[in-house]
């Protein structure tokens, strides 16, 4: 999409009103009417992102996805990682519930759900985290729990769709016991994101577990009523709001020792898009429970996070701050399918990430849909600007994208990963926000008119 040059809405864009102020309804948004914004969300869903993943990434043979892929669609290799399999199961059946039920997609989260089922469980019951494309175990569970995760928040959203009691039951049973786990002293990191972490002697707990386990037991309360997953969202929301907040700089970090205190090292860091990722999941659970005052903070510290990591100078969302660290020397960055090796020295460890702009992009919709927010509307342009020009693929003819970069995000011109969850999470997510504008649009015109 293009047209960015306007990044705000006309005045009162939800009909909130002052004495005396007069009712303006239109809203533009990265240079677009809602209807243009949406549309063009739309196009790259239906038109350019299923259509590559139903070609390229989907096994339809066997069930699962591939997800080693090149803009083009290429296939690198045919592994299944345990994370992306979650995922997809949770894609396609959100696709089936929320838009238009069509079964082709249940069908590809059916299979793929089957699929592990079948192949990644194991007798211990955890999960092997690499598969190859028959189901043959590459990698059996390490320590990384988080693809675990993902298959719950994949199986729930699948027992929505379907009434599937096995999945709901699944899911409920890996959920707390994936939270027992988490919530012990034993607990060591062993995921992809910190591998500085796996020695580590202590139990050290990032946001992003927090924020994975928070978004999961909100999707479950709006469906089903469960008082220990109500405790485990009270404990994640906590955590999140609360425990990672550094009031000494405005901004969530990171990394926790298990009792909450704050490593030395890691006391004054910051990983934005996790910490707006969080956040804009924060709000959801804080809406689920028409908490008002925890959405307002939630907003007020998203906005924070923005202005302290957006790049003015190439654009993008910074990775990391270590605040007031001008000579910190970062762990090297070699993200998974690129190549790259990435060295960062100062307060700023620049890294760009298209997740982190795809988050950036939830977030300020979902505050501007309820505020009217300039500033939310201005980063939702400037992020979107970005991922156009930089990140998408399209203007060379490839439905791809790049998924990490440099600072000044240099083109790749070949890449070995594709993104099966976020880039198609954003624009459902953003897709289901803006029907609701504009149908509270649509409300407001007649108002007017009628009036």
């Amino acid at each position: 999409m293009k047209r960015h040059e306007t990044v705000g809405a006309e005045v009162n864009p939800l009909g909130i009103e002052g004495p005396g102020a007069r009712q303006r309804t239109k809203v533009y948004l990265a240079g677009m009417n809602l209807k243009e914004l949406r549309q063009g969300f739309y196009d790259e869903l239906f038109e350019v992102a299923l259509p590559f993943w139903d070609i390229y990434g989907i096994d339809h043979e066997n069930g699962g996805v591939m997800c080693a892929l090149d803009y083009d669609g290429i296939r690198i290799n045919t592994d299944k990682v345990l994370w992306f399999q979650g995922r997809a199961i949770w894609v396609y059946s959100f696709l089936y519930n929320h838009f238009g039920k069509d079964p082709r997609y249940l069908e590809v989260a059916r299979k793929t759900k089957e699929f592990v089922l079948k192949y990644a469980r194991q007798e211990d019951g955890w999960w092997a985290e690499l598969l190859s494309r028959e189901g043959k175990v590459l990698r059996p569970f390490s320590g990384d729990t988080e693809g675990m995760y993902f298959i719950v928040e994949g199986l729930q959203e699948y027992a929505a769709a379907t009434g599937d009691e096995q999945c709901r039951e699944i899911a409920f049973h890996l959920l707390r016991k994936l939270f027992r786990h988490f919530d012990t002293p034993d607990f060591r990191y062993r995921g992809a994101d910190f591998p500085y972490l796996w020695n580590s002697q202590q139990a050290v707990r990032p946001q992003g577990l927090w924020m994975v386990i928070l978004y999961i037991s909100t999707q479950m309360l709006r469906r089903w009523n469960d008082p220990e997953i109500a405790a485990i969202a009270d404990r994640a929301l906590d955590a999140i709001v609360n425990r990672h907040y550094n009031p000494e700089i405005g901004l969530n970090t990171e990394m926790l020792y298990f009792d909450f205190s704050r490593p030395k090292e890691e006391e004054c860091k910051s990983r934005f898009g996790h910490s707006v990722e969080a956040l804009w999941m924060a709000l959801e659970e804080a809406t689920r429970r028409g908490d008002d005052a925890v959405w307002g903070t939630c907003a007020e510290r998203i906005q924070r996070h923005l202005d302290a990591g957006w790049d003015y100078i190439y654009g993008g969302l910074a990775q990391w701050i270590n605040v007031d660290q001008p000579t910190y020397q970062w762990p090297v960055e070699d993200p998974l399918g690129t190549g790259l090796e990435m060295h960062f020295i100062g307060e700023y460890e620049y890294m760009k990430a298209l997740w982190a702009l795809e988050e950036t992009l939830v977030a300020t919709l979902k505050v501007f849909e309820r505020t009217g927010a300039w500033w939310a509307a201005r980063y939702f342009g400037m992020a979107q600007k970005v991922i156009d020009e930089k990140f998408s693929q399209k203007r060379r003819g490839n439905p791809g994208y790049m998924l990490f970069a440099d600072r000044r995000m240099t083109w790749q011109p070949h890449v070995f990963r594709q993104d099966n969850y976020h880039p198609l999470r954003q624009l459902m997510l953003c897709l289901l926000t803006l029907d609701n504008m504009i149908r509270r649009e649509r409300k407001a015109e007649r108002v007017e008119r009628d009036g």
